[in-house]
């Protein structure tokens, strides 16, 4: 098992990132919505794994959504930092980590450019069920 370390830039964020795949395994997936695009959003998950998610300050986090409202964008309020999004999907959690909030690793796989605008909510929530990370426990 293979476990990535994660956190915003001011360490109020911080997460553990477990999977048997290694770095050169994964293919980020760079997001074509609005607000991905404004924040240079990479992002890269394993159904497999699991995150362990933790925050110093609860207070200091933003859950932020926009659009359909099926996922929460987790943000510091102190630095500004994007480190993943949370989508609940039937009372679990799934998620999909931002590489930027992983400095100390390189995924060298070519970056794939996404475009889910078509989907309606339920595709959006199946597709994230089949592909996200499917264990998230957060500690807060």
């Amino acid at each position: 098992m293979n476990e990535f370390q994660g956190h915003c830039h001011c360490g109020n964020i911080h997460f553990t990132f477990s999977s048997m795949n290694n770095e050169n395994d994964f293919t980020p997936r760079t997001c074509s919505c609005s607000f991905c695009r404004h924040h240079g959003g990479s992002y890269v998950s394993d159904p497999e794994g699991h995150i362990d998610l933790n925050f110093k300050d609860k207070t200091q986090v933003n859950f932020y959504q926009f659009g359909q409202k099926t996922a929460d964008f987790i943000i510091c309020k102190n630095c500004g930092v994007i480190t993943m999004a949370i989508s609940n999907i039937k009372d679990k959690n799934y998620a999909v980590i931002n590489i930027r909030a992983m400095l100390d690793y390189t995924f060298t796989g070519t970056a794939t450019q996404t475009n889910f605008d078509g989907e309606t909510p339920q595709q959006r929530l199946e597709r994230r069920a089949q592909n996200w990370i499917g264990h998230v426990v957060i500690k807060d």
